[in-house]
């Protein structure tokens, strides 16, 4: 399956294990074996690779990562992807009113904390703080699912932020906490837990309506055998551990 380099800058190759190197005909082992092409939201980064470690099913998984707003622009412009797994419901609408979708299902939850950049210099103890004194807070824009979660969280507990930065994704969040670009950021738990060896800390807080990852069957997808296997996979127990392991939570919590 054919990528546009122009629709997918992102593009990572992802070779499932039990593919091997070149065999001793001179060919690639790797080859015969059936791509499957997923669209995967920037928090799903680092469980993806334990996902493509474990995942044992006929097909070697190739992976788009990016912002759920990007994935979605993108199929929209005829990029093909058999799977799509984004950052909340919201953000497959418009994929849906296309016919895009063949099938779909919840495969994890996420919700929203505070992290705080390493040694929390401006001794950040609540999102209160973030609203006044001079702490610098980075969030996602209101365009995207983990900058819609942001505002269900500040809405809920009353604070309303002046002059912070607004990212495109929850990753670029991340690293400007991680570097000390920004005292604190909201992010989903699974991102602040990835970044603790890091130095990063977070705060728990109060989420109104922790996101959930929807996994889609592309149209496309649903006519390739490999698709079929993985997305049904993705709904099994292996599945759901890994990603258990990984700090997400089960399907509707």
């Amino acid at each position: 399956m054919a990528l546009s380099t122009a629709a997918l800058s992102t593009v990572l190759l992802v070779v499932a294990p039990g593919c091997s190197g070149p065999g001793a005909d001179g060919g690639s082992a790797a080859s015969e074996s059936p791509v499957v092409t997923v669209f995967a939201a920037a928090s799903l980064t680092d469980v993806l690779t334990a996902i493509n470690e474990a995942y044992d099913g006929g097909g070697r998984l190739r992976t788009n990562l990016g912002s759920s707003a990007q994935l979605s622009a993108q199929l929209l412009s005829g990029a093909p992807a058999d799977v799509v797994i984004t950052a909340d419901l919201e953000a497959l609408d418009a994929v849906r009113a296309e016919g895009l979708i063949s099938r779909e299902q919840v495969v994890a939850g996420n919700t929203t904390v505070l992290a705080l950049a390493p040694g929390n210099p401006a001794g950040i103890t609540s999102l209160a703080d973030l609203a006044v004194g001079t702490a610098q807070t980075a969030v996602c824009a209101p365009s995207v699912p983990c900058g819609r979660s942001a505002q269900r969280v500040l809405a809920a507990a009353g604070v309303e932020l002046t002059g912070e930065s607004r990212e495109d994704s929850v990753r670029s969040v991340l690293t400007k906490v991680v570097t000390g670009q920004a005292d604190a950021g909201l992010v989903y738990q699974t991102d602040a837990l990835s970044a603790a060896k890091q130095g990063v800390t977070y705060l728990e807080v109060s989420d109104p309506e922790p996101n959930q990852y929807p996994a889609a069957l592309t149209a496309e997808g649903a006519e390739h055998e490999a698709a079929v296997r993985f997305y049904e996979w993705l709904a099994g127990e292996e599945a759901a551990g890994i990603l258990r392991d990984a700090g997400f939570r089960p399907p509707g919590t």
